[in-house]
């Protein structure tokens, strides 16, 4: 029977899919190569010219029907390359932050993972063979934070990463790790501080408020920190804010505060501006048994529009403490 011509709809259809097209072209070939040798004996004393010509017959016996497969193997190799290339999808269509890798600089999924699991030791290895890759520096740095945590050695990881990928700022993970250093020893608690104040943008003047207003250690340096022009020209508006009238010295002094309180404050302004009009039952005059009026009775009126006007924009906050009742 004559060939198929390479890639027509018929010959495609000839060949079943694998596995199955193997057995069934086995049994083809077998029964023409025993055809071929049952013949033998006749052909020993057949002239020399016919002999050839049945050789040449069951030669092309054989090639026409092992020509489907070899056609399966190839067209199979040239399908399963072309879907290679539409998974791969166009170069540079991959979302990427604006400061990740080149692909040439990633480590391969694969690696990464299998250093991961590795440890230490092994991201360790694979750092100095993709110094650019921000994910094995961010895969060393959860590493490190993991108990006991190596304060240093995370810190360390993690602004690596901060470098490659300054982003990685808001990463929950980053956060907590570099908060968590902030509590480690003198000379690491040191360098957090400065991570935050110098690397991490508004996220890192974030991390030194919320240090400065709590019990740590800490807080009178996280201050100092925060105070910085540096680090306050990368605080949020909100942010900015709230630290003013929280260091404010006087109802005076928050009363000039209060319009940009109203544009730009956030939940913590209106947990500094509330107490400022909410009297206490008790605690004043003779024997403290005389009820306290507010601390800013005299701006309560201006308080309580800025208040309103910060809840009327953010809408309240999930848990946050309840505002001051209207009268």
């Amino acid at each position: 029977m004559p060939a198929q011509a390479p890639g027509t709809g018929a010959s495609r259809a000839s060949v079943p899919e694998r596995p199955g097209s193997l057995a069934g072209t086995g049994n083809t070939l077998a029964a023409g190569l025993a055809a071929s040798g049952s013949r033998a004996s006749m052909l020993a004393r057949t002239p020399a010219a016919a002999r050839w010509l049945v050789t040449g017959t069951a030669a092309t016996v054989v090639v026409v029907l092992a020509a489907p497969l070899l056609r399966d193997g190839d067209s199979l190799a040239r399908l399963e390359a072309a879907a290679g290339v539409a998974h791969a999808g166009p170069a540079g269509s991959a979302l990427r932050r604006p400061v990740a890798p080149r692909p040439s600089d990633a480590a391969p999924a694969g690696e990464l993972a299998a250093a991961t699991a590795g440890g230490v030791l092994a991201l360790d290895a694979l750092a100095a063979r993709y110094p650019k890759d921000p994910a094995i520096f961010r895969a060393l740095m959860l590493r490190h934070a993991l108990p006991p945590p190596y304060h240093a050695a995370s810190l360390a990881a993690a602004k690596r990463l901060l470098e490659l990928d300054p982003g990685a700022a808001a990463d929950d993970d980053v956060k907590r790790v570099v908060a968590g250093a902030a509590g480690g020893p003198p000379e690491v608690a040191a360098a957090a501080l400065d991570l935050m104040a110098s690397s991490m943008g508004s996220q890192g003047a974030e991390l030194l408020y919320d240090l400065a207003v709590g019990s740590s250690a800490l807080k009178e340096r996280a201050a100092r920190r925060f105070a910085e022009a540096a680090v306050q020209e990368r605080a949020t508006p909100a942010l900015r804010i709230a630290h003013e009238l929280r260091v404010a010295p006087s109802c005076k002094a928050r009363q000039a505060l209060l319009a940009r309180a109203a544009a730009d404050g956030d939940r913590r302004s209106i947990d500094l501006l509330s107490p400022l009009i909410v009297s206490k039952s008790k605690g004043c005059g003779f024997l403290g048994m005389s009820r306290c009026a507010a601390p800013c009775a005299s701006i309560a009126k201006e308080i309580k529009a800025a208040i309103q006007a910060i809840e009327a924009r953010t809408g309240p906050s999930p848990g946050a403490a309840p505002g001051p009742e209207r009268p």
